[in-house]
C-alpha cells in the first residue's frame, strides 16, 4: 500500500533551523540581531516559534546566514501547511455496536460527533 500522506506529526518552524545555525556558528541571539539588523525580539520570537518568518525577516536571515530567503519562505510555507492539516477535523466510522461507548466518551471529553 502507497501512502502518500507525508504530515509529520509535529510540525517544523524555521525558528528550530536558526537555533540550530546560531548553536553551529557559536551565535547567541543577540549576536544574530545584529549581524541580521533585527530586534533581539524579533530573532527572539522566530527561535521560539511565536513569529512567522516573513520576506523581510527571511531576507535579514540570508543576510547574517547565507541561507537563502527562498529556503527560509519555503520552510515557514511547510510549516504552515503542517500545521493545517494537523488540525483538520478527523471523520471517523463506527461500528453500531461501539456507539454507545463513543456517545459516552464524546460527552466526557467534550467531543463533537454525530450519531
Amino acid at each position: 500500500m502507497n501512502n502518500n500522506n507525508t504530515t509529520p506529526f509535529v510540525a517544523t518552524h524555521p525558528g528550530e533551523l536558526v537555533r540550530d545555525e546560531m548553536r553551529e556558528r557559536g551565535l547567541t541571539q543577540k549576536q544574530l540581531a545584529v549581524l541580521a539588523g533585527l530586534s533581539p525580539t524579533i530573532v527572539s520570537e522566530v527561535v521560539r516559534a511565536k513569529r512567522s518568518v516573513t520576506e523581510e525577516i527571511a531576507a535579514s536571515l540570508e543576510k547574517a546566514l547565507g541561507i537563502p530567503v527562498v529556503m527560509w519562505l519555503n520552510l515557514q510555507s511547510q510549516y504552515d501547511h503542517d500545521t493545517a492539516e494537523q488540525h483538520e477535523s478527523v471523520i471517523v466510522t463506527i461500528p453500531v455496536s461501539d456507539r454507545n461507548l463513543l456517545r459516552d466518551l464524546s460527552r466526557k471529553f467534550g467531543w463533537a460527533c454525530m450519531l
